[in-house]
């Protein structure tokens, strides 16, 4: 197990610069993911981790080694690096066995009794398989398997070399949900019991939260936020990360003495958000599942439901305030379902305490 920094890490490409001086930590034993939309630079920067490209300036340092700074440029050959791409990208013409054995040394594929065990590979190809679900399976070629069998084979590639980091780069985007699921938890579970440092790279915010210890957002070029998943979501460093992680109700009111005055009523602001914050104009965090919606009331904000979702374990719903017609739909989210269509009247609750910021000004017209 090895940790890994990242400091001030830069890369362009032409005039276009990818990476603007990211920094990030990956913690010994632990899973990251790595979160951000198409062209935020995931993948530019797991390839510099990797070492299939060189940073233009900062470094990257496996446990006490710099693999890649002012010093130097490691080759990815010698980092020990484990690498799962997308759909696997196993070799076609190899059996699965060898494909899992292809990085390791004549002594290694030989394994611990000199000779060749079942499928006529030594015991950690064998291990390997059998860890991964492949048992007996280690004589078929990759067009034989399943996508998700697929998967298994390049996690137990990237695994038998004893890698001090494995890196996942977007590794179930090709699978149905279902599957995707439950390849999902087997990975996590291999890499724990493996005890690897691992990073996930993803644009997957359910990903990212449902699996990692960690979750670090890639924004302009930067690491916007880092944190558990549920800091994360719960505290967002600001407006734009509370709407790109997960869906959000960006709420605008008053703080005074620990309270803030919304439309929604009086919210109570996290303890940390009101050491930092003045009284006044702010904007509040409200999650679609802080809010109740009962059938029209006199207690609470009245409103319309504009819009139904339907996902089988839960409902959104979009309700539009009655005294802000026009305004951006509020946002409900229901275990379950919701008995009740569109256009009927209900009445909004919300539960604190909320994030909030002081509210940007808006610009003047000209």
């Amino acid at each position: 197990m090895t940790q890994l920094t990242i400091s001030g890490l830069t890369k362009a490409f032409g005039d276009r610069r990818v990476l603007d001086g990211a920094d990030l930590h990956v913690p010994e034993g632990s899973l990251t993911a790595i979160l951000g939309p198409s062209g935020s630079g995931k993948t530019t920067l797991l390839r510099l981790i990797v070492g299939f490209d060189q940073a233009d300036s900062g470094t990257v340092r496996l446990g006490d080694r710099v693999i890649d700074g002012p010093a130097g440029h490691v080759p990815a050959d010698r980092r020990r690096i484990g690498y799962v791409p997308q759909e696997g990208s196993l070799f076609p013409h190899l059996t699965v066995a060898a494909n899992v054995g292809f990085g390791l040394s004549r002594r290694q594929r030989a394994g611990r009794r000199g000779r060749p065990g079942r499928d006529g590979w030594g015991d950690t190809v064998v291990e390997l398989l059998d860890a991964v679900g492949m048992a007996g399976l280690g004589q078929r070629y990759p067009h034989q398997l399943s996508g998700g069998q697929q998967q298994r084979v390049a996690l137990a590639r990237a695994l038998a070399i004893s890698p001090s980091l494995v890196l996942l780069d977007e590794p179930f985007g090709s699978l149905d949900a279902g599957l995707r699921a439950a390849i999902r938890a087997d990975v996590r579970r291999l890499l724990a019991e493996a005890g690897a440092t691992a990073i996930l790279v993803t644009h997957d915010q359910d990903e990212a939260l449902s699996t990692a210890d960690q979750v670090a957002v890639l924004r302009d070029g930067r690491i916007a936020q880092c944190a558990a998943p549920q800091d994360l979501y719960t505290h967002p460093a600001d407006p734009d990360m509370a709407r790109f992680i997960g869906e959000a109700n960006l709420i605008d009111g008053v703080l005074e003495s620990g309270s803030v005055s919304t439309v929604l009523g009086p919210l109570p602001i996290r303890a940390d958000d009101h050491a930092g914050l003045d009284s006044g104009p702010v904007t509040v965090l409200v999650r679609p599942e802080q809010i109740e919606i009962s059938e029209a009331s006199s207690h609470g904000l009245a409103g319309k439901i504009v819009a139904l979702g339907y996902h089988g374990h839960d409902a959104v719903v979009h309700v539009e305030p009655k005294q802000q017609p026009g305004h951006a739909a509020i946002i409900v989210r229901m275990l379950g379902g919701c008995e009740l269509p569109v256009g009927s009247p209900v009445t909004l609750r919300a539960n604190g305490p909320v994030s909030a910021w002081h509210r940007q000004p808006q610009p003047q017209a000209a």
